[in-house]
Protein backbone atom coordinates (compact mmCIF):
# COMPACT_ATOMS: atom_id res chain seq x y z
CA UNK A 1 0.00 0.00 0.00
CA UNK A 2 1.73 3.17 -1.21
CA UNK A 3 0.60 6.48 1.39
CA UNK A 4 0.02 9.51 0.18
CA UNK A 5 3.21 11.77 -0.37
CA UNK A 6 2.09 13.82 2.72
CA UNK A 7 1.70 11.11 4.91
CA UNK A 8 5.82 10.54 5.62
CA UNK A 9 6.86 13.95 5.86
CA UNK A 10 3.70 14.42 8.41
CA UNK A 11 5.04 11.43 10.60
CA UNK A 12 8.20 13.21 10.70
CA UNK A 13 6.92 16.46 11.54
CA UNK A 14 5.37 14.82 14.56
CA UNK A 15 8.79 12.82 15.45
CA UNK A 16 10.83 15.90 15.60
CA UNK A 17 8.05 18.12 17.55
CA UNK A 18 8.03 15.43 20.16
CA UNK A 19 11.75 14.50 20.21
CA UNK A 20 11.01 10.75 18.55
CA UNK A 21 13.88 9.07 17.25
CA UNK A 22 12.56 8.15 13.10
CA UNK A 23 13.88 4.76 12.20
CA UNK A 24 13.85 3.72 8.24
CA UNK A 25 13.52 0.51 7.43
CA UNK A 26 16.01 -0.05 4.25
CA UNK A 27 16.43 -3.35 4.36
CA UNK A 28 14.04 -4.01 0.67
CA UNK A 29 13.72 -0.14 -0.25
CA UNK A 30 17.46 0.93 0.21
CA UNK A 31 19.56 0.81 -2.95
CA UNK A 32 17.98 1.60 -5.76
CA UNK A 33 14.86 -0.22 -5.28
CA UNK A 34 12.23 2.99 -5.33
CA UNK A 35 14.26 4.46 -7.82
CA UNK A 36 16.89 6.10 -5.52
CA UNK A 37 19.80 5.29 -3.21
CA UNK A 38 16.90 5.02 0.10
CA UNK A 39 12.98 4.78 -0.16
CA UNK A 40 13.35 7.75 2.18
CA UNK A 41 14.47 9.77 -0.04
CA UNK A 42 11.37 9.16 -2.10
CA UNK A 43 8.84 9.54 0.53
CA UNK A 44 11.01 12.92 1.43
CA UNK A 45 12.40 11.84 5.11
CA UNK A 46 15.56 12.07 7.07
CA UNK A 47 15.30 9.31 9.63
CA UNK A 48 17.37 9.45 12.32
CA UNK A 49 18.54 5.61 11.88
CA UNK A 50 18.19 2.86 8.66
CA UNK A 51 18.71 -0.09 8.89
CA UNK A 52 20.35 -2.30 5.87
CA UNK A 53 20.87 -5.23 4.16
CA UNK A 54 19.80 -6.57 0.62
CA UNK A 55 20.94 -4.57 -1.60
CA UNK A 56 23.94 -3.40 -0.04
CA UNK A 57 25.79 -6.28 -1.52
CA UNK A 58 23.19 -6.98 -4.12
CA UNK A 59 22.47 -10.43 -2.21
CA UNK A 60 25.99 -11.81 -3.57
CA UNK A 61 27.23 -12.19 0.51
CA UNK A 62 25.12 -11.68 3.47
CA UNK A 63 25.68 -8.45 4.99
CA UNK A 64 23.59 -6.00 6.85
CA UNK A 65 23.82 -2.64 8.88
CA UNK A 66 22.47 0.39 10.59
CA UNK A 67 23.24 3.91 9.68
CA UNK A 68 22.81 6.37 12.14
CA UNK A 69 22.70 10.58 12.16
CA UNK A 70 25.45 13.11 13.84
CA UNK A 71 23.50 13.94 16.78
CA UNK A 72 23.21 9.67 17.20
CA UNK A 73 27.15 9.55 16.61
CA UNK A 74 28.51 12.38 18.57
CA UNK A 75 25.75 10.87 21.43
CA UNK A 76 27.21 7.12 21.41
CA UNK A 77 30.50 8.45 20.61
CA UNK A 78 30.72 10.72 23.95
CA UNK A 79 29.63 7.64 26.43
CA UNK A 80 32.34 6.10 25.50
CA UNK A 81 32.34 2.52 24.79
CA UNK A 82 29.36 0.68 22.46
CA UNK A 83 29.63 -2.86 24.13
CA UNK A 84 27.48 -4.85 21.66
CA UNK A 85 28.03 -6.73 18.39
CA UNK A 86 27.56 -9.91 16.80
CA UNK A 87 30.12 -13.16 15.93
CA UNK A 88 30.65 -12.18 12.08
CA UNK A 89 30.09 -8.39 12.58
CA UNK A 90 32.27 -6.29 9.95
CA UNK A 91 33.37 -9.32 7.87
CA UNK A 92 35.78 -8.63 5.86
CA UNK A 93 34.86 -10.96 2.89
CA UNK A 94 31.30 -9.73 2.82
CA UNK A 95 32.46 -6.18 3.36
CA UNK A 96 34.71 -6.23 0.55
CA UNK A 97 31.90 -7.48 -1.80
CA UNK A 98 29.70 -4.62 -0.45
CA UNK A 99 32.10 -1.99 -1.63
CA UNK A 100 32.62 -3.58 -4.76
CA UNK A 101 28.91 -3.71 -5.65
CA UNK A 102 28.15 -0.12 -4.44
CA UNK A 103 31.21 0.59 -6.96
CA UNK A 104 29.49 -1.20 -10.00
CA UNK A 105 25.79 0.25 -8.89
CA UNK A 106 27.84 3.79 -9.57
CA UNK A 107 29.77 3.10 -12.36
CA UNK A 108 26.96 1.45 -14.29
CA UNK A 109 24.27 4.21 -13.21
CA UNK A 110 22.25 1.44 -12.07
CA UNK A 111 20.05 3.60 -9.71
CA UNK A 112 19.51 6.63 -12.99
CA UNK A 113 18.58 3.16 -14.53
CA UNK A 114 15.62 2.33 -11.94
CA UNK A 115 14.47 6.20 -11.96
CA UNK A 116 14.65 7.21 -15.84
CA UNK A 117 14.04 3.81 -17.67
CA UNK A 118 12.72 0.79 -15.93
CA UNK A 119 9.80 2.52 -13.75
CA UNK A 120 8.79 4.73 -16.21
CA UNK A 121 8.37 2.02 -18.51
CA UNK A 122 7.07 -0.79 -16.13
CA UNK A 123 4.54 1.94 -14.45
CA UNK A 124 2.98 2.66 -18.04
CA UNK A 125 3.06 -1.36 -18.18
CA UNK A 126 1.99 -2.66 -15.13
CA UNK A 127 -1.34 0.14 -14.51
CA UNK A 128 -2.73 -1.22 -17.86
CA UNK A 129 -2.95 -4.54 -15.88
CA UNK A 130 -6.47 -2.84 -14.14
CA UNK A 131 -7.79 -3.38 -17.00
CA UNK A 132 -8.30 -6.93 -16.20
CA UNK A 133 -11.01 -8.31 -14.82
CA UNK A 134 -9.90 -9.82 -11.32
CA UNK A 135 -7.65 -6.52 -10.81
CA UNK A 136 -8.93 -4.19 -8.32
CA UNK A 137 -5.80 -1.68 -8.29
CA UNK A 138 -2.09 -2.19 -10.15
CA UNK A 139 0.27 0.26 -7.86
CA UNK A 140 4.03 0.76 -8.11
CA UNK A 141 6.67 2.42 -6.34
CA UNK A 142 10.10 2.34 -8.27
CA UNK A 143 10.53 -1.65 -9.03
CA UNK A 144 8.46 -2.56 -6.02
CA UNK A 145 4.75 -3.44 -7.22
CA UNK A 146 1.68 -4.94 -6.20
CA UNK A 147 -1.75 -6.26 -7.74
CA UNK A 148 -4.26 -6.16 -5.34
CA UNK A 149 -6.86 -9.20 -6.61
CA UNK A 150 -10.61 -8.61 -6.08
CA UNK A 151 -13.99 -10.83 -7.43
CA UNK A 152 -15.55 -6.78 -7.89
CA UNK A 153 -13.41 -4.46 -9.80
CA UNK A 154 -16.63 -1.68 -8.66
CA UNK A 155 -16.09 -2.13 -4.98
CA UNK A 156 -12.69 -3.88 -4.72
CA UNK A 157 -14.25 -6.12 -2.11
CA UNK A 158 -12.40 -8.99 -0.54
CA UNK A 159 -13.03 -12.63 -1.46
CA UNK A 160 -15.66 -14.10 0.42
CA UNK A 161 -12.70 -16.98 0.35
CA UNK A 162 -10.14 -17.56 3.35
CA UNK A 163 -7.88 -14.49 2.58
CA UNK A 164 -4.97 -15.53 0.74
CA UNK A 165 -6.90 -18.57 -0.87
CA UNK A 166 -7.11 -16.47 -4.48
CA UNK A 167 -3.52 -14.88 -3.73
CA UNK A 168 -2.07 -18.28 -3.54
CA UNK A 169 -4.02 -19.82 -6.47
CA UNK A 170 -2.64 -16.73 -8.47
CA UNK A 171 0.83 -17.40 -7.23
CA UNK A 172 0.84 -20.80 -8.50
CA UNK A 173 -0.36 -19.96 -11.86
CA UNK A 174 2.32 -17.59 -12.32
CA UNK A 175 5.25 -20.17 -11.11
CA UNK A 176 3.42 -22.58 -14.07
CA UNK A 177 4.12 -19.60 -16.05
CA UNK A 178 8.33 -19.82 -15.06
CA UNK A 179 7.04 -16.27 -13.33
CA UNK A 180 8.47 -15.04 -10.09
CA UNK A 181 5.46 -13.41 -8.21
CA UNK A 182 4.86 -13.69 -4.53
CA UNK A 183 1.09 -13.32 -2.96
CA UNK A 184 0.47 -11.56 0.59
CA UNK A 185 -3.02 -12.46 1.49
CA UNK A 186 -4.66 -11.48 -2.08
CA UNK A 187 -2.63 -9.08 -3.27
CA UNK A 188 0.49 -9.94 -5.73
CA UNK A 189 3.67 -8.84 -5.12
CA UNK A 190 6.60 -8.19 -8.13
CA UNK A 191 10.40 -6.85 -6.99
CA UNK A 192 12.02 -7.51 -10.49
CA UNK A 193 15.99 -6.87 -10.83
CA UNK A 194 17.17 -3.41 -11.01
CA UNK A 195 18.54 -4.32 -14.24
CA UNK A 196 15.53 -5.19 -15.93
CA UNK A 197 15.14 -3.71 -19.91
CA UNK A 198 11.96 -2.73 -21.36
CA UNK A 199 11.84 -6.19 -23.23
CA UNK A 200 12.57 -8.26 -20.17
CA UNK A 201 9.29 -6.04 -18.92
CA UNK A 202 6.88 -7.26 -21.70
CA UNK A 203 7.90 -10.24 -20.85
CA UNK A 204 6.61 -10.02 -17.27
CA UNK A 205 3.63 -8.30 -18.07
CA UNK A 206 2.89 -11.06 -20.83
CA UNK A 207 3.46 -13.70 -18.08
CA UNK A 208 1.54 -11.84 -15.57
CA UNK A 209 -1.29 -11.84 -18.17
CA UNK A 210 -1.45 -14.91 -18.63
CA UNK A 211 -1.25 -16.35 -15.32
CA UNK A 212 -4.11 -13.56 -14.28
CA UNK A 213 -6.09 -14.77 -17.18
CA UNK A 214 -5.49 -18.92 -15.64
CA UNK A 215 -6.27 -17.72 -12.46
CA UNK A 216 -9.70 -15.85 -13.63
CA UNK A 217 -11.04 -18.92 -15.04
CA UNK A 218 -10.44 -21.44 -12.25
CA UNK A 219 -11.88 -19.00 -9.74
CA UNK A 220 -15.13 -18.97 -12.35
CA UNK A 221 -14.95 -22.49 -12.65
CA UNK A 222 -14.50 -23.38 -8.93
CA UNK A 223 -17.76 -20.68 -8.26
CA UNK A 224 -14.52 -18.59 -6.04
CA UNK A 225 -15.22 -15.31 -7.94
CA UNK A 226 -17.53 -14.09 -4.87
CA UNK A 227 -17.00 -11.30 -2.58
CA UNK A 228 -16.96 -10.99 1.30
Amino acid sequence: IIPPATYWPEIQRICDKHGILLIADEVITGFGRTGNWFGSQTFGIKPHIMTIAKGLSSGYAPIGGSIVCDEIAATVGGAGDFNHGYTYCGHPVAASVALKNLEIMQEEKIVDHVKNVAHPYLMERWKALEDHPLVGEASLVGLMGSIALTPDKETRAAFASEAGTVGYRCRERCFANNLVMRHVGDRMIISPPLVITPAEIDILIERATKSLDECYAGLKSDGLLKAA
